[in-house]
């Protein structure tokens, strides 16, 4: 049977479940330590005097020179002068709404996951712990980017809300949210070009809990474990062919081939279909197009909610 595994499994498992007791920070460099083409570009993190600095960059698809500037900062510590509107959060945060569940994961993995008292798209959580703060009525369902519920957020008083965006309009959601007192910050993970690259955005979240160290030691650990398994792929052997996704209102929109899910496939020992296309960004294929490239398909992953081909076919 030709070797294929999936590290994704691997990539779920530690930032959902990885704590350790002795936070370490990165002990090599980028270059000596071969991360640099692994590392985030959606965000820098770096001190500010006595605050940290963050700066968001590019966070929606096709979006150019956007950037959303955070500084967080310890109780009691001096801001830098001439911030004007720039904004700034007392650190750690203790209220927080996620309007992405992929957020959630990060926060689980930082110990953090009871902060959160806000979601968008609850049907989706795998998290055993939110699931019951759900079923509890402690845990709030605040809809999506086509309708979310302010009455509902301004109840809430969340300490951040941590928004993404696929396209400009979002900004539409952020000036609701700006006007309504809302703290919110711009979170662009999904494009990162790499696994890896994704993954430390635990930096991001961890800085906003004050946990820098324990998410620098997390990444690191996620970082370690991911090389390990993929250097034991067998790269000589036929690689299994991958489709992904389902379609969307008569279109199939696609992973971009310099996606992260891409490169996924890629480390994990298989093909992606469309692993030649250069987008980080999803596209458009059509169904046609779909039926005749899947043929060659070996296997086929992130097949939403369906649980079995009777479900696909209905």
């Amino acid at each position: 049977m030709r070797r294929f595994i999936f590290l994704s499994t691997l990539f779920l498992t530690v930032l959902c479940s990885c704590h350790l007791s002795a936070p370490r920070q990165l002990e090599k460099s980028d270059s000596e330590n071969g991360l640099a083409d692994e590392r985030a570009k959606g965000f820098s993190l770096q001190m500010a005097g006595e605050c940290f600095k963050i700066t968001v960059n590019d966070p929606w698809q096709k979006s150019v020179n956007t950037h959303f500037t955070y500084y967080l900062r310890r109780a009691g510590a001096k801001l830098p002068e001439n911030l004007g509107d720039t904004a700034i959060f007392t650190i750690p945060v203790r209220r927080v709404v996620c309007l992405s569940t992929t957020h959630a994961g990060f926060l689980d993995a930082l110990d953090e996951w009871q902060s959160i008292i806000g979601i968008s798209g609850s049907k989706y959580l795998n998290n055993l712990h939110l699931q019951q703060q759900i079923q509890d009525g402690k845990l709030a369902e605040v809809g999506n980017e086509n309708g979310l519920f302010y009455e509902k957020l301004v109840d809430l008083k969340p300490d951040v809300v941590f928004a993404f965006g696929v396209g400009a309009d979002v900004n539409n959601q952020l000036s609701k949210l700006k006007d309504l007192g809302i703290p919110v910050v711009m979170v662009g993970e999904y494009l990162e070009a790499t696994p890896l690259a994704k993954a430390e955005w635990l930096r991001f979240f961890g800085a906003f809990f004050d946990k820098t160290s324990l998410a620098d030691s997390l990444f690191q650990e996620i970082t370690n474990q991911y090389h390990t398994i993929k250097s034991s792929v067998k790269r000589d052997e036929k690689r299994p062919g991958v489709l992904t996704g389902l379609p969307f209102k008569e279109t199939w929109w696609m992973a971009g081939g310099a996606s992260n899910l891409a490169r996924l496939i890629q480390d994990a020992g298989g093909e992606y279909l469309w692993g030649a296309n250069d987008s980080r960004e999803a596209f458009p294929v059509s169904l046609e197009e779909v039926f005749i490239r899947a043929a060659k398909a070996d296997f086929w992953i992130n097949c939403g909610t369906a649980n079995s081909l009777d479900e696909l076919r209905q």
